[in-house]
């Protein structure tokens, strides 16, 4: 009987000794896609989001501006400030939004991509085709080095 309880002890010692650790929820960005702030600056904010298509642009009021709760708000970052990196205020803010519509492993599939070229259902319709310049640039942004 000692020896079974001696065994029962031992064994709920053991458990209590190994236990599983909770280290909380993962931070949000954790695996995000983060391409090149570089190019976001000389590339993907002046030649495809901040660009004139017709009179209109992506961060136009009703599309994807600071008050559309859409997955995508943007709001121009002000003419005297050149978006020195790393990114502050509202280049930090349109390229974060931007970024989190990019699949760094799979461009192509990126809603960034995907919705201004009609591969699929965008409130704005076609901005872009899937071959353009545009599209080219968005496709090679998580490629491009710092």
């Amino acid at each position: 009987m000692r020896l079974l309880v001696l065994v029962g002890a031992v064994a709920a010692g053991a458990i209590a000794a190994c236990q599983t650790v909770d280290l909380g929820t993962p931070p949000a960005d954790l695996n995000a896609c983060r391409p090149s702030q570089l190019f976001f600056v000389s590339d993907i904010w002046p030649k495809v989001l901040g660009a004139d298509y017709s009179g209109r642009h992506c961060y136009d009021a009703g599309c994807h501006d600071a008050g559309s709760a859409r997955p995508l708000m943007l709001v121009p970052p002000p003419a005297s400030d050149p978006g020195a990196v790393p990114l502050m205020g509202t280049w930090a803010a349109d390229y974060i939004s931007a970024a989190e519509q990019m699949n760094c492993s799979n461009a192509a599939a990126s809603n960034l991509l995907a919705l201004p070229t009609g591969v699929r259902t965008h409130g704005g319709g076609m901005v872009f085709a899937p071959g353009s310049p545009q599209a080219l640039a968005i496709q090679m942004w998580p490629s491009v080095q710092p």
